[in-house]
């Protein structure tokens, strides 16, 4: 064959190729997308920084329609662009840097997927990997929350009015604080939302309540928990942030063997260090600690110092969030039954914030008013790094304590300022005593 003719045959047959790998790709993309249409069952907030993802552990139920909101924009430099691959969830998306992404997948695969950022751009790329786990749907569904979903089922009802804010114990003969603490399956009422929406969820929680009530000691102090598992399933309790002796962490599998249902464990430890502490269910077992906490398991564990200089308003908000119901309460309740921060003009007040959920972060906002930073995790901040802010993000696992003068009269919101979270019901306000509320302004 002439060869003038063979090289442009080779050139259009390259051409043609490349052309038809482009439709097919671009076919491809068209179908994936269609495939995930309507609302999200799942909507998890991330970030992609240099050079991690956060969180980089997730768990979602098998069928889930899922929605991963990607922040690039908290990078230190702003300039790396990542991505995000799931190969066996057939998702592969660029994210470009300072954006904020959207990326959306249906988990149609029970199992454990790894995900890894797969554009390179730097050394520490490698280290940008985390895993989904699709658990098989194991729950009946309750239905939207309202009284003929769950009368059927043979559940105690419980809310904000069964709970208790602290909770009690009795010293023996050698000093020892002795607690009572239960794991209950039970049905729990987060509450009416603004439009009048009952929001009753088959929970798990801590002596019949969610949050637990609150554990409050004081540093130094020797502590036996007696726990008593009322619920369907294998679990745990972990005191997060205590440093307690290897045999009281709680960690199944590693520590202890998982407390069966009707089973007890007690829990034996000295109260140390001080600060802001809570404790949650570590699960049966690393697969499915994330699900336990999210039905409730968790609650407030506060080691008050031995010359503890009480603030005049001393309030614990404990986050959470059922985001298969897209709510995120504070409390155990959604807006507007969260319980309110009531202050007097002057008072020094100090918000324990603690985020008891397993997925999401949340960027606490303050009006009206700036604050200090005073503690993270539980640990005070050194006097010359107190930071002076209005928002602060408070991410998975992670307590801060923050304090503020009440200085300006009103009724003020304190919410997460990721909106979403604010929709679902993460909104406290900060209330005056005696202030009397004024919407007589003309708008103009």
């Amino acid at each position: 064959m002439d060869r003038e003719f063979i090289i442009p045959s080779i050139f259009v047959a390259a051409l043609t190729l490349m052309l038809f790998s482009g439709l097919t790709y671009l076919g491809y993309e068209h179908i994936t997308e269609a495939s995930v249409e309507g609302e999200p069952d799942v909507v998890i907030d991330m970030l992609a920084d240099d050079w991690y993802f956060e969180p980089d552990k997730i768990t979602v139920s098998e069928g889930d329609h899922v929605r991963l909101v990607i922040e690039t924009e908290h990078s230190e430099t702003g300039t790396y662009d990542h991505g995000i691959h799931i190969p066996s969830l057939g998702v592969n998306e660029p994210l470009a840097a300072g954006e904020t992404h959207e990326v959306e997948f249906i988990a149609d695969e029970a199992g454990e997927h790894q995900f890894y950022c797969n554009v390179y751009c730097g050394e520490g790329h490698h280290n940008m990997e985390g895993e989904i786990i699709v658990e098989e749907n194991s729950h009946e569904d309750h239905g939207d929350g309202t009284e003929s979903d769950y009368e059927d089922y043979d559940l105690p009802v419980r809310g904000s009015e069964d709970a208790i804010e602290e909770l009690s114990y009795e010293t023996d003969s050698e000093g020892v604080k002795v607690f009572n603490l239960t794991a209950e399956h039970v049905m729990w009422d987060y509450g009416e939302d603004h439009l009048g929406q009952s929001h009753v969820v088959e929970s798990w929680g801590y002596n019949g309540q969610l949050p637990g009530p609150e554990i409050r000691v004081t540093e130094g102090d020797e502590v036996r928990i007696n726990f008593e598992n009322k619920a369907p399933i294998n679990t745990t309790v972990h005191w997060h942030g205590v440093d307690v002796p290897i045999e009281a962490d709680g960690v199944p599998g590693i520590t202890q063997e998982p407390v069966g249902e009707d089973e007890t464990f007690t829990y034996e430890f000295t109260a140390e260090p001080s600060g802001t502490r809570f404790y949650h269910t570590h699960g049966s077992d690393h697969t499915d600690e994330a699900e336990q906490m999210d039905m409730g398991l968790a609650g407030p564990l506060i080691i008050e110092p031995e010359e503890f200089e009480e603030p005049d308003v001393d309030y614990t908000m404990v986050l959470s969030e059922r985001i298969g119901e897209g709510i995120y309460p504070i409390q155990g309740q959604i807006y507007p039954n969260v319980p309110a921060i009531e202050v007097e003009e002057g008072d020094l007040v100090r918000v324990r914030m603690i985020n008891a959920g397993s997925t999401t972060f949340h960027p606490m906002h303050l009006h009206g008013h700036q604050f200090d930073v005073i503690a993270k995790d539980g640990n005070p901040v050194p006097e010359e790094a107190v930071q002076e802010r209005n928002v602060k993000t408070v991410h998975p696992g992670e307590t801060m304590d923050i304090e503020f003068v009440a200085d300006n009269p009103g009724k003020w919101m304190f919410h997460c300022h990721e909106l979403s979270h604010a929709g679902g019901g993460m909104i406290a306000e900060v209330v005056y005593d005696g202030y009397e509320e004024d919407h007589s302004a003309e708008h103009h």
